[in-house]
């Protein structure tokens, strides 16, 4: 795979398939509010709840299940992480150093926080080092 493939690969969400967004709605003023609930089939807002607490609306019938697919598809994501090649993995550590402009603020610990059931501190550390010599 090439670094353009991998880093599509990588910023892949699980928000854009189909069950995710059949399922969620986000509402952020009253408006939007009415539209996720006729979006998600519900008779009003009392039958919805969030499962990430940010805008998100959902079915409180299908809240669990919800929140279960998005768990399996995290996994799915540290698995595929963790089988990557080294210089793979690399290029995903960088990638993430400089999105959170690590090189700038010379503070890695965003990237150590995104990456703690991923990544160990060292791998951060020597593409940090690599990069900034760079």
């Amino acid at each position: 795979m090439n670094k353009k493939e991998l880093l599509e690969h990588y910023n892949k969400n699980y928000t854009e398939e189909e069950y995710f967004s059949n399922n969620v709605a986000f509402a952020f003023s009253n408006q939007q509010l009415e539209e996720a609930i006729k979006q998600l089939g519900a008779k009003d807002k009392t039958e919805l709840t969030s499962i990430f607490g940010y805008g998100d609306v959902c079915l409180k019938s299908k809240a669990k299940k919800l929140i279960q697919w998005v768990i399996k598809r995290e996994q799915e994501k540290i698995s595929w992480l963790k089988s990557l090649s080294t210089k793979e993995q690399n290029i995903i550590i960088e990638y993430e150093l400089y999105n959170h402009e690590c090189e700038y603020t010379m503070d890695i610990e965003p990237v150590v926080d995104l990456f703690k059931n991923v990544f160990t501190y060292n791998d951060i550390m020597f593409v940090f080092h690599k990069i900034r010599k760079q």
